[in-house]
């Protein structure tokens, strides 16, 4: 009743297909395999250098093209700090005119906002007077 129960290697479980053996990858072509023939080897290493060749010239040939979108963000980002920065001041001067004005005349422009208060009420709510 005390039996142990030895976990099953992978070699005892059935595979989907019915057959009971492990199945390990073919690693003969692979570069330093010891099946491996001469011929696949060289073939293998051809198609890894010709692949890099590849790579490089694309990379050659993208390096223009990506150092030319690098400048070009650059100028336009200093453009819109320049642009923000003129605003910034545009906004700062038309505020220290508006307070200046209010100061100087500050009835009327109490008497401006009453009127324009009154006028946005009227606007809002039409047909109250037709009672």
């Amino acid at each position: 009743m005390n039996e142990i129960i030895q976990p099953k290697s992978a070699s005892e479980f059935a595979w989907p297909n019915g057959d009971h053996r492990m199945k390990t990858p073919n690693t003969s072509m692979l570069p330093g395999s010891d099946d491996a023939t001469p011929p696949a080897v060289g073939l293998l290493k051809d198609a890894a250098q010709g692949a890099h060749d590849t790579i490089d010239r694309l990379a050659d040939s993208a390096a223009p093209t990506v150092r030319r979108l690098g400048e070009s963000v650059d100028s336009t980002r200093e453009m819109l700090r320049a642009k923000t920065d003129q605003m910034r001041t545009t906004r700062d001067e038309w505020t220290a005119s508006a307070r200046g004005t209010i100061r100087d005349n500050p009835l009327v422009w109490v008497a401006a906002a009453v009127t324009l208060g009154a006028v946005i009420s009227r606007l809002v709510r039409p047909g109250r007077d037709d009672r």
